[in-house]
């Protein structure tokens, strides 16, 4: 290539240059606003890939919570279906039972039967009133009694109310020994005795906290999966929160667990054991000594000034209404008295005689 061609070639490059300036000066306000459009469309996507993130980490949050709603909803109805069918199957055992082999006498010794047999939660309690010639021995005898059951004394309280000393007590006994223990307490020597024996079969709320409880720990572990998953610190605070509320309710259902297994466990008796005491012979043996006779003395003068004063007081009580009409006319009366005492002029002194 000869030089004349080069320079040429560099003049036209040169006038290209020039052109293509030429036409970005014109063009440069139609170029700004599609590439202000460009950016303004990035900026929306930008926007809706975050909402979507969002709206996605909600809707786990969600889903969570509605799978532990239908999680409760399908285990407390299928938990009512068995303890109804449960229920129905206790009925016509109990029934079969009373009509074979159950004494008229043992109500429940044939429900505890029919609970082993469906494996039924039912719990047993007992309330007796005893009345005793001597507190002491039915004491000691209620004592021995406990120790060869296996029980133990949950509450109890003692003491002397007027005409009577005695004392009341909460016993907690194994259910298997249960109407044992009744018939041991019945054994002791006593002039008047009562009870009342009651059974509560609480298998259908045993079965609804199992499957409670059992949906509860699947909603657990489902957030615990979605907090290991989750990105942002606002979505590891609610999944937390859920979760603390989660594990607050199946601690409460656990505990209500427990509470209904001990008292499955262990029958309840409430127990009053009583002596009435002669309060006639104690208050002659008080009388013939000298503090008792000045003491029942004062107590007679002391009642009867009482009683004088309190005659005294429903006599003006009774008399007021009476005294009322003749108090005012003798207000009236005094009244005018006074005044005309007033108007009357002093009298004037006589004159001394020499």
């Amino acid at each position: 290539m000869t030089k004349i061609e080069k320079t040429k070639m560099k003049e036209t490059a040169k006038e290209i240059a020039k052109e293509i300036a030429k036409e970005r000066s014109l063009n440069k306000k139609l170029i700004l606003l599609p590439t202000s459009f460009l950016l303004a469309i990035m900026l929306l996507l930008s926007a809706c890939s975050s909402a979507n993130s969002d709206y996605a980490s909600e809707g786990d949050m969600s889903a969570a919570q509605t799978s532990s709603d239908k999680l409760e909803e399908q285990s407390s109805s299928s938990s009512k279906s068995d303890g109804a069918a449960g229920s129905k199957e206790e009925s016509g055992a109990l029934d079969n039972k009373a009509l074979t082999s159950a004494p008229a006498d043992s109500p429940i010794d044939s429900m505890a039967i029919g609970g082993e047999a469906f494996n039924q939660k039912l719990i047993y309690t007992a309330t007796m009133t005893m009345e005793v010639a001597d507190y002491e021995a039915a004491a000691q005898q209620l004592r021995n009694v406990l120790h060869q059951a296996g029980g133990y004394i949950l509450a109890f309280q003692d003491g002397q109310y007027g005409n009577e000393k005695g004392a009341s007590y909460t016993i907690k006994v194994p259910a298997q020994g249960f109407m044992p223990f009744v018939e041991r307490l019945e054994g002791i020597e006593n002039k008047h005795l009562e009870r009342e024996l009651k059974g509560t079969d609480v298998t259908e709320e045993y079965v609804d906290l199992e499957a409670r409880l059992k949906a509860k720990q699947v909603v657990e572990q489902r957030l615990l999966a979605f907090m290991d998953k989750a990105e942002k610190a606002d979505d590891l605070v609610k999944f937390s929160q859920q979760l603390a509320k989660v594990q607050e309710e199946i601690e409460q259902i656990k505990g209500r667990t427990r509470y209904l297994d001990k008292n499955v466990a262990f029958s309840t008796i409430e127990l009053r054991l009583y002596q009435p005491i002669d309060v006639s012979v104690k208050t002659d043996k008080e009388e013939k000594s000298l503090g008792g006779k000045m003491l029942s003395s004062f107590k007679a003068s002391y009642e009867g000034t009482w009683n004088v004063l309190q005659g005294l007081l429903v006599f003006l009580a009774g008399a007021l209404p009476a005294l009322v009409i003749p108090v005012i006319i003798g207000l009236i009366i005094w009244w005018f008295v006074r005044r005309s005492r007033a108007k009357t002029p002093p009298a004037k002194p006589e004159p001394e005689q020499q």
